[in-house]
């Protein structure tokens, strides 16, 4: 473990923020609409809520084992074989989604500008750029964080502005779009959006301010489910429903169609610039918790010697999927579906699993004290 390594609460917000938003430049308000509909904003609101009181009550829960991490509770629970086993259940998570995101980028940016390139040559950019900021480490990562999310705000905020003219409240309706119960029921399995979350839980030792721990979480689901709701809204009130789900990038045709009199148009090229920078803040992020988890699963000393080995693996999987479409099907069929639990509830089981054993043990000392005196 790199203990000498701390991140501002600040960096670690903007890293959860970008972890949690980057899936906007990809194809998060055309799945939401195919869920949902009109009321496809109304879900993501509702789930922002949700995630965000699940993480309080974790964040209650975690307050007996302030900067100990995820596999830090685990051992706390379920003794070193808890560890290494919820060690090898989020290492898979974070490749098979690492993968799968890896290969969604590639496959957009070479329809988007490298049409003649194979994807591999794609894939192998991106594995660069992944390898070294995995390399310099999350203290590195979180300083590119502050620097880039701001700029990546204010260039999201402004391709929704630019759209004003274009939105058409009446769009909406009807404002329960496919059902009360299509809501509830993907809504269920739409908290996935939220997954990457548990994030949150691998930065714990790292915070320089420890007992603030809470902050981070609540001001990266705050403003991720703001941008994830707002996208959503002002895709709808531009392309109603079923003509929002055609779009394989939204927002990249959001800020195609943008035109500002005569000579201030093709806006998008500045998109793929944006798009790019998401990409290698968030492919690099995820690469640095894979290999951070298996050094702590299987309690390894270093860490580094690890990120090419895993990087060669990520790159592999990436290729199994055929094309775009296999890949957001596996993304949509199996990580969508299942990735909420761990995310999500496998933190408050293993918490109050910790926090009963800890309380047993101290219940345990005191009735020995007492039976000694």
């Amino acid at each position: 473990m790199e203990k000498r390594t701390t991140i501002g609460n600040f960096e670690a917000a903007c890293v959860i923020l970008n972890l949690l938003s980057t899936k906007i430049i990809l194809d998060f308000p055309r799945t939401a609409s195919e869920d949902a509909g009109s009321a496809a904003w109304l879900m993501i609101f509702l789930d922002s809520v949700a995630v965000y009181l699940i993480y309080l009550l974790i964040t209650r829960l975690y307050e007996k084992f302030t900067g100990k991490d995820l596999l830090d509770i685990s051992e706390k629970a379920l003794g070193e074989p808890g560890r290494i086993i919820f060690g090898i259940i989020y290492l898979a998570q974070f490749m098979y989604v690492t993968s799968l995101v890896l290969r969604q980028f590639a496959e957009d940016i070479k329809v988007i500008s490298l049409t003649t390139t194979p994807v591999s040559i794609v894939l192998l950019i991106f594995a660069v750029g992944m390898v070294v900021g995995a390399y310099f480490g999350i203290e590195a990562i979180g300083r590119l964080h502050v620097l880039a999310i701001p700029l990546l705000a204010l260039a999201f905020i402004l391709i929704l502005l630019f759209n004003i003219p274009r939105y058409d409240v009446t769009r909406l309706s009807p404002w329960l779009g496919l059902g009360i119960k299509a809501i509830a029921l993907k809504g269920i399995i739409n908290l996935s959006y939220f997954s990457e979350v548990v994030a949150i839980f691998f930065l714990m030792p790292f915070l320089k301010k420890k007992e603030r721990y809470g902050e981070v979480g609540r001001y990266g689901i705050f403003f991720a489910g703001l941008f994830l709701v707002l996208s959503t809204l002002c895709y709808l009130m531009v392309y109603q429903y079923p003509t929002s789900t055609e779009f394989f990038l939204p927002v990249y045709q959001m800020a195609r169609s943008i035109k500002i009199g005569r000579f201030f148009t093709r806006i998008e090229a500045a998109f793929i610039l944006i798009w790019a920078s998401c990409a290698f803040l968030y492919l690099s992020s995820y690469l640095y918790f894979i290999t951070y988890i298996f050094q702590r699963a299987f309690n390894l000393k270093y860490r580094k010697p690890l990120i090419v080995p895993f990087m060669i693996l990520v790159f592999t999987l990436s290729l199994v999927p055929e094309n775009l479409y296999s890949t957001l099907q596996a993304e949509m069929e199996i990580y969508r579906r299942f990735s909420w639990v761990i995310s999500l509830i496998f933190p408050v089981i293993l918490l109050a699993v910790a926090s009963l054993r800890d309380w047993l043990m101290r219940r345990k000392e005191v009735w020995k004290n007492d039976m000694e005196n």
